[in-house]
């Protein structure tokens, strides 16, 4: 049993409270406070009967022990509450009174995680299984379709709604011209957008004016030849007639062959060319196919060659002499 004295100081100067008072008043009176045990029936009938000797079980001790005897420390909980229904908000609630309460709230959270369950998350981090990614779609397309129905529901006409589109048309921003006419923006747009377009193709157009018809033909015939490739494989065969072709037209000039063949004529008419020799010029230009052979010029061009044709004879036989001894 714990020391009357040491409680009595404790309760002084460290508690406060009805269970300090308890104390104080129990250390003041010098005894402990118990509750006088009722005689049983059963107890009285024993000890008349019997010859005054009372035989009590130990082990039976904890049965009656908390209802008959008080706590020594006085911590017999107090509950104030009003058994009328109308006070019960004004006055303490009883401890037994919050399962009401605590059921209610369970109940709230339950409906909650059951909303929750239903509407699947928008996102969820980490890696997901082509299942997991097929219902998520499924469940976003769902949600669309059921949103979208609500929204395409039509509505009771209201003069309030009138109200607020006003109000909306009265807020934007109007555009206009010098003229003070309003400037349909996306017509606007629509039309600055074409004037580009229109300036594009201009400018594309003009591109090919200082071509000639050869160069417009070749390109037409390069895009036409990308087409053609674009369309075809990787691989080459012997069969190939097409690219046996092609090598077969390219012209080299230390091919041996090129002193016997006759290149093909070239489809389509040719212009006529002069028959015959004649005197060489400094570019290799042949005369036109009407000349007479006369030649009218003021000589230069012959006395330019034998002049040419004189500095490597004698450049010729310099090195020939110079290289007689060796």
């Amino acid at each position: 049993m714990p020391d009357p004295n040491l409680q009595s100081y404790i309760a002084a100067h460290y508690l406060s409270g009805p269970k300090a008072d308890a104390i104080l008043a129990r250390s003041s009176d010098g005894k402990l406070k118990r509750k006088k045990k009722k005689p049983k029936p059963d107890d009285a009938a024993g000890t008349s009967a019997s010859s005054g000797l009372v035989f009590k079980d130990e082990s039976d001790a904890w049965k009656t022990a908390g209802a008959d005897e008080d706590d020594e420390d006085g911590l017999t909980p107090q509950v104030v509450g009003g058994s009328d229904g109308a006070s019960s908000s004004q006055a303490f609630r009883k401890v037994g009174s919050s399962s009401a309460r605590q059921k209610e709230e369970f109940v709230d959270s339950a409906a909650g995680s059951a909303a929750a369950a239903d509407e699947p998350a928008e996102f969820k981090a980490g890696l997901r299984t082509k299942e997991e990614m097929r219902a998520a779609r499924l469940a976003r397309q769902q949600r669309q379709a059921a949103q979208s129905t609500t929204t395409t529901t039509p509505t009771p006409h209201n003069a309030d709604d009138e109200d607020d589109e006003a109000a909306r048309l009265a807020q934007q921003t109007v555009y206009r011209d010098t003229s003070g006419r309003v400037i349909d923006l996306a017509a606007h747009e629509a039309e600055q957008q074409r004037l580009a377009r229109r300036e594009r193709d201009k400018a594309a157009e003009r591109s090919t004016w200082s071509q000639g018809l050869v160069q417009q033909q070749q390109r037409k015939q390069a895009s036409a030849h990308l087409a053609a490739v674009r369309d075809q494989g990787i691989a080459r065969r012997v069969t190939d007639t097409e690219y046996n072709q092609h090598f077969k037209d390219q012209v080299r000039e230390d091919d041996p062959a090129l002193a016997f063949l006759t290149k093909k004529r070239a489809v389509g008419p040719q212009k006529p060319k002069y028959k015959g020799g004649w005197p060489p010029n400094r570019f290799g230009i042949a005369p036109g196919y009407r000349w007479d052979g006369v030649d009218r010029g003021n000589g230069y061009e012959k006395a330019f060659f034998e002049r040419k044709s004189a500095l490597a004879r004698r450049e010729q036989e310099a090195r020939a002499w110079g290289q007689s001894d060796m």
